[in-house]
Parts: structure tokens; sequence; C-alpha cells
């Protein structure tokens, strides 16, 4: 799903497209959010976590997934030169994986940001 937006094209129809995409999938939006100040995202009915990690995750199984907690899969759209808040989460894990563009991530071994 490698998308970039390019200068004629606002936010709001680059989201549309996304949307479309994750749709024609068979991935149902149970929740969207397009005004972050990095961009928006796209909550995926947590029903289809299963179906949701062997689109985007193939090579993991999604049953390995659960055994740290429910799955709550997301699509983060971050917008070129933005960046996400620091995030700190306690017992909670997260994974990520770059669709497209650069991306950039630094982790930290605690709760500081370094």
């Amino acid at each position: 799903m490698p998308l970039e937006m390019s200068h004629a094209q606002t936010r709001r129809e680059l989201f549309a497209e996304v949307k479309a995409l994750i749709q024609g999938k068979g991935l149902r939006i149970q929740a969207l959010d397009l005004e972050r100040p990095w961009g928006g995202f796209f909550a995926i009915d947590e029903t289809q976590a299963s179906e949701f990690t062997r689109r985007f995750f193939p090579e993991l199984a999604a049953d390995a997934l659960r055994e740290h907690g429910r799955i709550s899969p997301k699509i983060l759209m971050v917008e070129p030169g933005k960046k996400l808040s620091w995030q700190y989460h306690h017992r909670r894990s997260e994974l990520w994986k770059a669709i497209s563009g650069p991306v950039g991530v630094v982790t930290s071994p605690n709760d500081q940001q370094g």
C-alpha cells in the first residue's frame, strides 16, 4: 500500500484513498481520527485482528501475538516532517511496520525520552 501525498493532494484526499484501500481488503474501520497534528489513524475492528495480522504481518502468527494480550490493529499515517509524541505504555507492547516512505524510530530502555 505504498502511498505518497502529491503537492496537489490534500490530507483528506489521501485519507480517503487509504480508507478505500483498507475497505477494499475487506477490513472494517472501527474508528478514525484525521485531525492529529502529525496526521491521523484508522482503528480496525478488533474482531478482524487475525485478518489484519495476516495481511500486514504475514511473517507473524496472530495466535502468538495474542499471547501478549489483545490485538488493537491500527494504521497510522504520519505526514512528512512530522513526528508522533513520545509514547510510554505500561504493560502494553506495540508492533510497528513502515509501509511507505522513510521512517525514523527512537526507542528508550526506560520511560525517559532520550
